[in-house]
């Protein structure tokens, strides 16, 4: 009798407990996936096409498409639309752009024979232009140049990668560092020492501006097999090697600054062409595997962008599935949180996504759909898709019974985390017992059957642990 009394007793303190907890979340009965806010399709244009969106420094976006660059507000409305000036005879391609403190913007473009960099002012006059290398390698030995990365730097000035491919000689990294008013203050090259490799390969995806003013550089190097492999060098402020190495799989897509740890970065690339995997590398360069996701499309690149509210970051790929859809995965440190899965039946791509001011995201990429989540579009051309999502939700509500650790069981495809408001919906029994880990959240809301079994779970940093059955029902 006194044991029954016990667990009795345990019981109606945990149902009184809950119950007091409950009565400070929001009830979540609202769709928990991020909606789709607005869209916009564009033809995609001949000779041409779309390489990068960014969140321009005020608000909005500046979205570079065929021959022009066009500034967006955050709804999504156009508010000018410019192109670099022809130089001197030759119609110039913007192919990549970096917002400046000022509200205007670095341009990095091409014409007939030359690389140029323009900067624009806030309402996307052209304020100079200048050429600073051409286009293919004035070496004996010629290849293509091509700019992967455009970064504004803390002096005021703009920093940018180029990949030169010799062909059967190989590839390198080149990097340019200019002043506020487009002078070439440093030219450099990059490579990781290829050994007996007759083609070694050093090429940067993404290039970072640290806390201490000295560049992290991610991309591929040579690496054992036909792909290269990941590619981490970390520079200082003079762009001289401070140390580099290569990590297993095929090279890193993107990189950004860790939100979690200022001094750490994360990485984003591929290891068989079947996944996508995160980095984290140190500020010492030791690098550590984050989370994986399967069923990649392969031929394809990921994205990451960091997350403000809560301290996150987000993963954008293609997954393999009908003929290829966007995919978003929220991670909340090392959890796989929010999943969303953008497109139609036709094949879409992903070429860039940025974060939104209200915390949600604007993805670019192609489309050849006509349903799905395609809205306007009648052929099946590629056209380029400009999508913007809502701001994650930390709401989480059941959609079925079942284990607490079950994605499935939850509205976000996701196992709850420490930031969540969860509500156990009505007719649902959601379990936790010992065979699960521990579980958390922020506030929890019974409304339904919450069953913890020997178990414990962690509810806006206070910890409830029972160590018999039970069973609390509202």
């Amino acid at each position: 009798m006194k044991k029954l009394y016990r667990r009795n007793t345990r019981l109606y303190w945990l149902r009184i407990w809950l119950l007091f907890v409950s009565a400070t979340a929001a009830r979540a009965q609202t769709t928990q996936t991020p909606a789709i806010q607005w869209q916009r399709l564009f033809d995609r244009p001949l000779g041409s096409y779309t390489r990068q969106a960014i969140s321009a420094n005020g608000d909005g976006y500046a979205v570079i498409y065929g021959y022009d660059i066009m500034r967006l507000s955050e709804s999504g409305n156009t508010r000018w639309i410019s192109q670099v000036p022809i130089y001197p005879y030759y119609r110039t391609v913007p192919t990549l752009i970096a917002a400046a403190a000022d509200g205007g913007f670095g341009v990095l473009a091409y014409n007939d024979s030359k690389w140029l960099l323009a900067r624009l002012d806030a309402s996307g006059s052209t304020l100079w232009m200048k050429e600073f290398v051409d286009r293919t390698s004035s070496s004996g030995n010629n290849g293509n140049r091509d700019f992967t990365s455009l970064l504004f730097t803390a002096d005021g000035g703009f920093l940018a990668t180029a990949g030169i491919n010799y062909y059967r000689a190989g590839a390198y990294t080149e990097l340019y560092k200019f002043d506020a008013v487009g002078t070439t203050t440093i030219k450099t090259s990059v490579s990781f020492p290829g050994g007996n490799n007759p083609r070694p390969t050093s090429t940067a995806s993404r290039v970072i501006q640290t806390m201490d003013g000295s560049y992290l550089l991610v991309g591929g190097a040579s690496g054992p097999a036909f792909y290269p492999a990941g590619w981490i060098a970390k520079l200082d402020g003079q762009l001289t090697v401070i140390w580099q190495k290569t990590t297993d799989g095929r090279k890193l897509d993107d990189g950004i600054r860790s939100p979690y740890d200022s001094s750490a970065f994360i990485a984003v690339g591929s290891v068989t062409g079947a996944e996508t995997r995160s980095l984290t590398i140190s500020a010492n360069g030791d690098v550590t595997n984050g989370v994986t996701l399967a069923n990649r499309a392969n031929f394809t690149t990921s994205f990451l962008v960091a997350g403000s509210s809560p301290t996150s970051h987000t993963i954008a790929d293609v997954v393999n599935e009908r003929q290829g859809d966007i995919r978003l995965q929220t991670v909340v440190g090392q959890n796989l949180s929010y999943l969303q899965k953008l497109g139609g039946s036709g094949t879409e791509t992903v070429t860039g996504v940025v974060a939104g001011a209200d915390g949600g995201f604007l993805i670019i990429g192609t489309t050849t759909s006509t349903d799905g989540d395609i809205q306007g579009k009648t052929n099946t051309d590629a056209e380029v898709w400009l999508v913007k999502v809502g701001p994650v939700s930390n709401n989480v509500y059941s959609v079925k019974s079942g284990n607490w650790n079950d994605p499935a069981v939850w509205s976000c495809g996701c196992v709850p985390a420490a930031w969540h408001n969860v509500t156990i919906n009505d007719a649902h029994t959601v379990r936790l017992d010992t065979t699960m880990p521990a579980a958390a959240c922020l506030n929890l809301e019974i409304i339904g059957t919450f069953s913890m079994q020997g178990s414990s779970i962690t509810i806006n940093g206070s910890s409830v642990t029972l160590d018999e059955t039970n069973v609390a029902t509202n």
